[in-house]
């Protein structure tokens, strides 16, 4: 029973940075429309991936342009 959960308890220290980094790249769900934030609920999501190695050193964070989910190694932050 150990699959890997995408959904994380909130209280982990990765939701915590997720949540830090989040003040840093403003989603644009108001701007984004019906369609875009269908892709979003259906899991297509625009990532960009700015360079944050200096707050986070070997972390692999990507951020949706068009709603509020953070990806850190792979696991999904809303």
């Amino acid at each position: 029973m150990s699959e890997k959960n995408p959904e994380v308890v909130a209280d982990s220290p990765d939701a915590r940075l997720a949540a830090y980094l989040q003040r840093f790249w403003p989603h644009r769900s108001h701007e984004a429309g019906t369609l875009r934030n269908l892709c979003c609920f259906l899991g297509f999501h625009l990532w960009a991936q700015p360079d944050y190695s200096s707050l986070a050193p070997r972390r692999n964070i990507r951020f949706c342009r068009w709603c509020p989910m953070v990806e850190i190694d792979g696991t999904h932050y809303s």
